[in-house]
């Protein structure tokens, strides 16, 4: 634009021009780099998220074998420490046979000036010459009453879940001791190994039955 030096410079100023600002791009390494960081740190949580989960999993399936375990032993010791009669161990040994004190000088068909031995039924009455049985039947313990002819009665019940070992030991005479090993183990893809015990060895606990 030509323009007098007397004129305004408002006449003499010509049309402005924007800069043009080039910006370079990131290079192939840079953006491998990059990438690469990322990959790491999702990486790295992502590892991390997986072993808290796999920690919590284990926790959480550890106490439930100690409760399940737990529960079991307490229902049978609660119930052994007013056992007595004829005490068998079946064969296996994962089978305890017993009878629980009835009362002292119960009427008929009872013995007279003693205690009675026997079993209550699903009703509350007392049965002479009843029993109760203890057994594993594949990873369930159950509770069975048994009528004097040895068959089992209505109102089985499930003492624990998950047993993957039972074995009852019994010495009688003046001992009358009862020793129970039980083992509770919960099987899983989703745990490490495949599963969860309570432990190497069987728990154990011993109950002194109610003398005679």
């Amino acid at each position: 634009m030509i323009c007098l030096r007397e004129v305004s410079d408002t006449f003499c100023r010509g049309p402005r021009t924007k800069s043009v600002r080039h910006f370079r791009g990131f290079t192939l390494l840079e953006l491998f780099i990059t990438v690469g960081i990322f990959v790491g740190i999702i990486g790295a949580v992502l590892v991390s998220f997986l072993a808290g989960q796999r920690s919590y999993r284990s926790s959480e399936a550890f106490i439930q074998v100690q409760q399940e375990a737990r529960r079991a032993l307490d229902s049978m010791v609660k119930e052994l420490r007013e056992a007595g009669g004829t005490v068998t161990v079946g064969a296996p040994a994962s089978q305890l046979q017993f009878q629980l004190a009835l009362g002292y000088n119960l009427p008929s068909p009872c013995p007279v000036n003693t205690i009675c031995w026997g079993a209550v039924d699903q009703a509350g009455t007392n049965q002479p010459g009843w029993f109760v049985r203890y057994r594993l039947s594949e990873t369930q313990l159950l509770r069975e009453r048994l009528n004097a002819a040895g068959t089992v009665q209505p109102g089985v019940r499930v003492l624990g879940n998950d047993v993957s070992q039972l074995t009852f030991t019994y010495i009688g005479g003046n001992t009358q001791l009862v020793t129970m090993d039980l083992q509770v183990q919960q099987v899983s893809s989703q745990l490490p190994g495949g599963s969860m015990s309570t432990g190497t060895t069987p728990l154990r606990t011993q109950v002194r039955l109610r003398n005679p």
